[in-house]
């Protein structure tokens, strides 16, 4: 293992703390005299400890105050905002607006985080919000092309080191983070605040070449709709939920009693080949165990959720990572409402999500939308044609397979379709097909049914046969690095040798989607900003916002074109279609 290369420390540039408001105002008045702010400044900010919280939340910039704000621009001392002070910022956001009391208005700065979803959070949570900014973090990670086998965890001291060779003081990515105070907090802030931008600059260069200038944009700009959105949080009846737990536990524990019974009177039969406990294939059984599983998954997966991220106002907060996917799909976590399972498999969970009175969600999807994604980056025409004609790309499949007329097609034949669409699209097998059949349609298939089944895939879209031809080409034989893309130019890029001809495929259709998607989130946050509403929470391609009752359809209509609208700049080759209702919970019409 080759050692780490030791750089000089950057030097500890000159700093003053600002204690006052009258402190504060002095600065922000000096940027006034000049006529003049800083074209760019780094922001780093500190968030304080708080006391009886575990420690892997003490960063959590939701709910940990904001401390400590450094500015640096060039040519200037850093200047260390004491936030826990000064309660009044607004001096503070005319800078970073660009705004001011009395005459014509300066271009804001350009102002550049390394975490700028942290930053932007714990600055908001005051009334702070950067008009322009940039991210270190979102461009280092863009620029790694998920080849690394790192996501979005990537240290501001990692990045000084690889591309300014140098070394910050201290532990500003956990230290600071953490809220760990102390005597070299200004030494660590300051120096972490003053290598900021001459960090973008060289990161700036690198993402134009790459031709990633436009998906770090969207990665920035959607930034604010996901910080609302977590801050809004998804709202939740906690006492329904507690009783939907107590539900699985009582039944859990009926089956075990049942389980438990039925040993008992086994025992008591002379064992032969009539016994259920003799027989290992026992459907009743192997139903048992397979329910009994499922509740154990949903108890220690859900049934502390009431108690521990239920807030006051009965919404759960959760957090949304925006880059933490090779595809630029969102991760969720603490907790991942987007693993809350559907009403067919846990019924009446979703159902325990419902705005407050007076209130309803609008929830959006968008219709079949990776075939469509599909048809567009394939260059398939016949799938292209299905979709511009309004016919179903499920019909169609299954009217190669069952060699009759779509209008004929049952729904057994169109569900089996459905499969064929959605498994072999990236790149199944037959013999993988017949499970994933099985466990997710309920469909048995034969090996030479399944073959069949892909066999007519195939014939019915032949574009998507080539398509699959040259990805496979791209991953044979070839000694160097396998690149693929999105429309807006996310790169995934394969080391030699480790090629993924199912990511491959996967990626630049559903990376296409997620940014169609992003586009949209962006143009909604405003919409429903001026209908009194707002998003709550995201999964995949599904989008829930909350209105007043009294706009319900008005907003419904406009999340529905938003989100057609969006996704079309990226996928301007085939019709997009989002399907959006009004519900008074998740699980209505699930």
């Amino acid at each position: 293992m080759r050692a780490k290369r030791a750089y000089p420390r950057l030097e500890t540039p000159e700093y003053r703390v600002i204690e006052t408001p009258e402190a504060l105002r002095s600065l922000i008045d000096s940027y006034v005299q000049r006529d003049q702010y800083p074209r760019a400044l780094g922001l780093a900010v500190l968030l304080a400890a708080e006391p009886g919280r575990p420690r892997s939340l003490q960063g959590d910039p939701r709910r940990a105050a904001l401390a400590m704000i450094a500015l640096a621009a060039k040519g200037e001392p850093v200047h260390l905002i004491d936030s826990a002070r000064i309660q009044e910022l607004a001096p503070l956001q005319e800078l970073l607006s660009g705004a001011r009391e009395s005459g014509a208005e300066p271009t804001p700065p350009y102002v550049v985080m390394h975490n700028a979803h942290l930053g932007l959070t714990a600055l908001a949570r005051r009334g702070l919000d950067p008009a322009r900014f940039g991210c270190t973090r979102v461009a280092a990670t863009l620029l790694a092309e998920g080849a690394d086998g790192r996501r979005s965890d990537r240290a501001l001291a990692t990045l000084v080191a690889d591309s300014l060779e140098r070394s910050l003081p201290g532990s500003y990515a956990r230290g600071l983070a953490e809220g760990e105070l102390g005597a070299t907090v200004p030494v660590i802030l300051s120096t972490a605040a003053s290598a900021l931008v001459p960090l973008m600059r060289t990161l700036t260069p690198r993402l134009r070449e790459q031709g990633l200038s436009r998906v770090y944009e969207l990665e920035c700009q959607v930034l604010k709709p996901v910080i609302r959105m977590e801050a809004a949080g998804m709202p939740v009846d906690g006492a329904q939920f507690q009783r939907v737990a107590q539900d699985w536990a009582r039944e859990r524990q009926a089956l075990l009693a049942e389980r438990e019974a039925d040993g008992e009177r086994a025992e008591q039969l002379t064992p032969g080949p009539s016994s259920k406990a003799a027989e290992p294939d026992d459907p009743e059984e192997a139903a048992r165990t397979a329910r009994l599983a499922r509740l154990e998954k949903l108890l220690s997966t859900f049934a502390h959720w009431p108690r521990d991220h239920v807030d006051l106002d009965g919404r759960i907060r959760y957090h949304l990572d925006p880059i933490a996917t090779d595809s630029g799909r969102f991760a969720c976590s603490q907790p991942n409402l987007q693993q809350v399972p559907s009403e067919h498999t846990a019924p009446g969970l979703r159902a325990c999500f419902r705005p407050p009175p007076g209130r309803v969600f609008v929830i959006a999807d968008y219709a079949q939308i990776e075939l469509r994604v599909a048809a567009h980056v394939a260059r398939c025409p016949v799938l292209r044609r299905v979709f511009h004609d309004g016919r179903d790309p499920h019909r169609a499949t299954a009217a190669t397979l069952a060699r009759k007329p779509e209008s004929a097609i049952s729904s057994r034949e169109r569900k089996l379709a459905k499969a064929v669409n959605f498994g072999f699209l990236f790149g199944m097998g037959a013999r993988r097909f017949q499970a994933y059949a099985a466990a997710s349609y309920g469909l048995e298939l034969t090996p030479s049914m399944a073959q069949r089944a892909r066999d007519a895939f195939f014939a019915t879209y032949p574009g998507l046969a080539a398509w699959h031809r040259r990805v496979g080409a791209l991953g044979r034989g070839r000694p160097e690095d396998v690149t693929v893309r999105t429309a807006l130019g996310r790169h995934k890029r394969f080391p030699a040798g480790r090629f993924s001809f199912t990511a491959a495929l996967n990626i630049p259709v559903q990376g296409t989607a997620a940014e169609g998607f992003k586009l949209a989130m962006i143009e909604l946050c405003a919409e429903l900003d001026a209908l009194g509403g707002g998003g709550v929470l995201c999964v995949h391609d599904e989008y829930i916002a909350e209105v007043p009752e009294q706009v319900a359809e008005l907003a419904r209509a406009r999340v529905q074109a938003t989100m057609e609208r969006a996704m079309a700049r990226v996928v301007p080759s085939v019709p997009i279609v989002a399907e959006a209702r009004v519900a008074r919970c998740w699980g209505e019409d699930d």
